[in-house]
């Protein structure tokens, strides 16, 4: 009867099992009791000096099944005369064979829980306003690669809000922090101050050609926002770091790298690429004529168009004016001295306009006179432009007696006075009555250079090169 029991129970709990109810558990414990009563075991009375493991050495059992046999016994404080349930071998072997399906069970659910934490590993992300693939690589730390990997049938041009996307498993561990301000690869971090017209313009790139870049930017950015530039352009700019070249990025987009050759001179590569020699000086700070096998030169890209070219010539030759008057403006304040040529203890006039030109290696004539008779060529005053120079009659020893340096307007810089020192005037009518003509030094263009690089102190002199 016992034995048909037994095998009703097991076959029970097995199709419960199979079924995965909780309660099985319930029913196991059901089972040991109930093979228990059915003097599945004998009645052993303690004696004194018994412990769990001495009473299991006696009778040759293993603690654990009569322990499982006497679940509410606290071996640590059984005294004589306790009365404990010793399981028989009959009884043993059918607790094992439900133990066995128990075991059974416990690995299907650790299989389970492993298949859910296979499943949970797949992290989804729902595309937010804004968003695009740069974004939310170097937001959540993946690689684009594995963004593109994981997702093949995204359209990451196209992705709009709410839609949901797979998050690799790997992520790319950051060096550090970006920071407003910083260009990436292919992005550039939004700092203070920033807009979406002047970052176009600080990467030489149209307002439409940004905004198709990022398609999902809002038109009003904040600092630590992503912003789309080009890859090539980002990359150029690596290159200048290394190099320790300080070119400004607008200038990057029209210009390509060029790795000097055995042979090269800068007049040859300036003619390979269809450009002026003083344009790859300046773009990447030469002062002279001497380059090196191996030197890297950016220099225009012979792919773009004219009017791309003027631009980046003019965009230059404006840079070098502005750095100019930047460099003049540092010494308002410096004493007058007639005579003097020291930006410490006292200079005039024309020292004041020679050594700001000197600067960047432009040597002019020592006197206002000689400026105003070798230098430069003449320009309508309706043309000015920041670093042309201001000539003024205020004394009769000679035509022009004073000079000054136009930084755009209606104000020029100059030593004006030993009251005043170096400091920036406004076109008044005291300097109209006086002012005799203007005369442009920086140009570049295909007319006449007004001036000389690089060229001893010995000749002052201005020449012409046709």
């Amino acid at each position: 009867m016992a034995s048909w029991l037994y095998f009703l129970l097991t076959h029970l709990l097995y199709i419960l099992y199979k079924l995965d109810m909780w309660f099985k558990y319930l029913l196991t414990i059901f089972i040991i009791l109930f093979s228990f009563e059915s003097q599945a075991y004998e009645i052993y009375t303690v004696k004194k000096g018994d412990t769990l493991i001495g009473i299991s050495h006696k009778f040759g059992i293993k603690a654990k099944s009569i322990k499982q046999a006497n679940p509410n016994v606290n071996w640590l404080k059984i005294r004589p005369n306790d009365k404990i349930n010793i399981p028989t071998q009959d009884c043993i072997d059918k607790f094992n064979g439900i133990e066995a399906v128990i075991n059974a069970n416990q690995n299907k659910q650790k299989s389970k829980h492993k298949t859910k934490n296979a499943f949970r590993k797949i992290q989804l992300y729902t595309i937010k306003k804004g968003d695009s693939l740069y974004k939310i690589a170097h937001t959540l730390h993946y690689s684009i690669s594995a963004l593109k990997s994981a997702n093949p049938k995204i359209a990451w041009k196209d992705i709009k809000p709410g839609e949901k996307i797979i998050l690799p498993s790997n992520h790319v561990i950051p060096k550090a922090t970006p920071k407003p301000g910083e260009i990436g690869d292919g992005y550039y971090i939004v700092a203070h101050g920033d807009t979406l017209r002047s970052i176009a313009n600080r990467f030489g790139l149209s307002l439409k050609k940004l905004q198709e870049l990022n398609p999902n930017l809002d038109k009003i950015i904040r600092p630590g926002d992503v912003v789309v530039i080009p890859k090539e352009l980002t990359e150029k700019i690596k290159v200048c770091e290394k190099e320790n070249l300080f070119i400004p990025p607008k200038y990057l987009i029209y210009s390509d790298i060029y790795k000097v050759k055995k042979g090269d001179t800068l007049w040859e590569i300036a003619k390979k690429f269809n450009t002026d020699v003083d344009i790859v000086r300046t773009l990447n700070d030469i002062s002279g004529n001497n380059i090196h096998v191996g030197q890297v030169l950016f220099v225009p890209s012979k792919n773009i168009k004219e009017a791309q070219r003027l631009k980046l010539k003019y965009s230059i030759l404006n840079e070098e004016r502005h750095a100019l008057i930047r460099y003049a403006e540092r010494f308002v304040g410096a004493p007058y001295k007639f005579g003097g040529d020291s930006l410490k203890h006292g200079i005039d006039c024309s020292a004041f306009v020679q050594k700001i030109y000197e600067k960047f290696k432009v040597f002019l004539p020592r006197t206002a006179e000689g400026q105003y008779r070798e230098a430069g060529v003449f320009i309508p005053s309706s043309r000015l432009q920041p670093g042309d120079l201001l000539f003024f009659h205020t004394l009769d020893y000679a035509k022009a007696t004073h000079v000054a340096i136009y930084i755009g307007r209606g104000r020029f810089i100059h030593a004006a006075g030993r009251k005043s020192g170096v400091k920036i005037s406004h076109f008044t009518k005291y300097y109209w009555k006086r002012f005799i003509g203007a005369k442009r030094i920086l140009r570049i263009n295909n007319v006449n250079y007004a001036y000389i690089r690089n060229r001893s102190r010995k000749h002052n002199h201005s020449v012409r090169v046709n």
